[in-house]
């Protein structure tokens, strides 16, 4: 009999909860959500990032696909061009508004959406070849809602999890001098799903554009929407003192992990 290891005996699940209510970070609404999401699908079909996922997705034998937290549809509406059946959940419902133009654009009769939350109940949420969970699994119970994707998941549950904590640049907390802590990143996941007897294979995805903002008013408004908290008239000042000294356009850089998780 092989003994378990010191390994074992941690909670990674523990963990991760312990991490995200330290974190500085809020949760976001759906109504934060349905406000943003105009600007989320702006350009969604051209994403490299959208591409770099599905170019790593195995299609072959797959006639139906799951999107969880699908937002505006990239992955759902492209997906659909390889697969016979697509079935978007998102729970904001202008989110899903996005994914139904899309695919109309696209001319195409197979995407059907569902407005669902990772609370809600799944119950009349049919398995599917293979499920997305794409930059969405920021929530209260990580295992939980892992266990619950991959009963939904014939063959594979691919998902993507932020590499490191934060998703506001930190050149821009060294401007507003906030010290933040950050939320749980994908090394927790890993370790989940490798104790809940899984092993994914794991590549990274990395982004890096230059974002421009036109007034120091957006800028704000780009950093509180990343905190998911208002600056105070300090942090504001700094920032308008960032923006008139050419602070107009920054690296944005965000690297996620990309696992496949085999389920058959």
């Amino acid at each position: 009999m092989i003994l378990k290891s010191n390994f074992d005996e941690i909670d990674f699940n523990e963990l991760y909860k312990v991490q995200r209510a330290r974190s500085s970070f809020g949760a976001k609404t759906k109504i934060d959500w349905d406000a943003k999401a105009a600007k989320f699908n702006d350009g969604i079909l051209q994403s490299d990032y959208i591409k770099e996922f599905l170019s790593r997705v195995d299609f072959t034998g797959v006639r139906s696909v799951l999107d969880f937290a699908c937002g505006p549809g990239g992955l759902s509406c492209l997906a659909a061009q390889r697969v016979q059946r697509v079935v978007a959940c998102d729970f904001s419902q202008q989110m899903l508004k996005f994914v139904r133009e899309n695919a109309a654009d696209l001319g195409l009769t197979n995407v059907t959406t569902l407005q669902r939350s990772f609370d809600d109940d799944w119950s009349d949420i049919e398995p599917a070849d293979v499920v997305f969970a794409s930059r969405c699994l920021e929530v209260s119970d990580i295992r939980a809602t892992l266990a619950r994707l991959i009963s939904k998941a014939n063959r594979a549950l691919y998902l993507t999890f932020k590499v490191g904590g934060t998703f506001v640049d930190s050149e821009l907390l060294d401007v507003i001098e906030r010290d933040v802590a950050p939320r749980p990143d994908f090394i927790y996941v890993i370790n989940i799903l490798v104790q809940m007897g899984y092993h994914p294979e794991i590549s990274y995805i990395n982004s890096c554009c230059r974002e421009s903002v036109q007034s120091a008013e957006e800028l704000i408004k780009k950093v509180e929407w990343g905190l998911h908290d208002t600056l105070n008239d300090a942090e504001k000042a700094r920032l308008e003192w960032y923006f008139k000294r050419g602070g107009k356009t920054h690296k944005n850089v965000m690297n996620w992990a990309f696992m496949k998780v085999n389920t058959i």
